[in-house]
């Protein structure tokens, strides 16, 4: 292993980490306060993970921006961590495979 491999598991660890995180806390920003808007609000928003709080947030987004922003930020870093393990990846299995034989 060298240390371009590591930084590169380590950068797709991090972004996945912190965009979980984010997504995360943005659901659990929302989905309590969908409860108070009425089932037809709700069940979008528990039924469908990530899109349903993101529309919750963007109906609402005067009361619900930090919540909106913290899932759209969290959506953006899983969608660069993919495509970074998607788009690098299979150039470091190359790397590593030489390196066996």
């Amino acid at each position: 292993m060298d240390f371009w491999f590591t930084a590169f598991v380590f950068a797709v660890a991090i972004l996945v980490a912190v965009g979980g995180s984010l997504l995360l806390v943005g659901y659990v920003g929302t989905l309590p306060a969908s409860f108070a808007f009425g089932w037809q609000r709700w069940v979008p928003t528990l039924a469908l993970p990530v899109i349903g709080p993101l529309w919750f947030s963007a109906t609402h987004w005067q009361d619900f921006s930090r919540p909106g922003k913290q899932l759209i930020a969290g959506v953006v870093l899983i969608v660069a961590a993919v495509a970074l393990l998607y788009g690098f990846g299979p150039h470091f299995v190359d790397r590593l495979a030489a390196g066996v034989k």
